[in-house]
């Protein structure tokens, strides 16, 4: 027989496990809730539309416009100019310093320090060849937002914290104007968990086309090498409904066959391109 205060301590029990069940309840619907908006926000994205805008060439300037234009790879100057150009975009790899700093440049090390062991104000230190130190993604996107375009900014997630640059592009308001690519797997399917698939693209080129579809990302962007070994994947791709990108390719002829065939091409001579394009 059970005593009154057994029937209390059991009456406390269920009470309290059904307000963890209605708490659990409400977290899971203000999730979903979050998941939906964040559907919504990504199927009125301008970039989208872009991908298949007439006004701007396929091309996508690799680390900026450097090549031929006396600027640093993924320096601000490159890639300011870069945003004057009627392109789809310019690409710019982030990493992440020591104390935890947003910073761009392509190699895991800027002069000899490598970023991800050393902090921000030693890396400052050092300077690009035009004087700059090595840039903010802050920077970036201050250079951005301070101009009219509709060129794309192509984030290749080097070695960072995925969540940190999200929230950094939604401070500026420029998510909209994104495309996410990275070698990293993991990278992508945590954007893909995180309601970002569709704006998403894999760089290492070592999954089918139809494997890319199943994990929920929005394109395929692979060497040009991958798609002579399998030429199959770019008409694989494209009936799965996967945007296609290439890099990096800077011959002129090869690049006209793959823009003529609606694939994005990505290329170091950015403003070359541009010129021939426009004759």
């Amino acid at each position: 027989m059970i005593s009154n205060n057994g029937v209390i301590k059991m009456k406390r029990v269920i009470a309290f496990s059904c307000y963890i069940c209605m708490l659990c309840l409400i977290i899971s619907l203000q999730s979903c809730d979050e998941d939906q908006n964040t559907k919504e926000e990504l199927l009125q994205f301008p970039s989208l539309a872009t991908l298949t805008d007439d006004n701007n060439i396929p091309i996508i300037a690799h680390r900026g416009c450097w090549s031929g234009d006396s600027f640093p790879q993924n320096s601000i100057a490159a890639f300011q100019k870069a945003l004057q150009l009627p392109i789809l975009g310019t690409e710019f790899d982030v990493r992440q310093t020591l104390d935890n700093i947003l910073v761009i440049n392509h190699g895991a090390s800027f002069d000899s320090l490598v970023i991800s062991k050393t902090n921000y104000a030693d890396l400052c230190r050092k300077t690009l060849a035009n004087g700059e130190t090595i840039p903010l993604l802050e920077d970036f996107l201050r250079a951005y937002v301070s101009v009219e375009t509709n060129v794309l900014m192509v984030v290749e997630l080097k070695s960072c914290s995925v969540e940190r640059v999200i929230e950094m592009l939604k401070q500026y308001d420029v998510l909209p104007h994104v495309l996410f690519v990275s070698f990293s797997k993991n990278y992508c399917n945590y954007l893909v968990q995180r309601g970002f698939g569709q704006i998403t693209y894999y760089l290492s080129g070592n999954i089918t086309p139809q494997s890319a579809f199943d994990a929920g990302y929005g394109g395929i962007d692979y060497s040009y090498k991958k798609f002579e070994e399998h030429p199959e994947w770019l008409d694989e791709a494209k009936a799965l409904g996967l945007k296609v990108g290439i890099w990096t390719i800077n011959n002129m002829e090869q690049i006209e066959s793959y823009v003529n065939d609606s694939i994005i091409v990505t290329t170091d001579f950015v403003t070359k391109v541009y010129n021939h394009f426009r004759e």
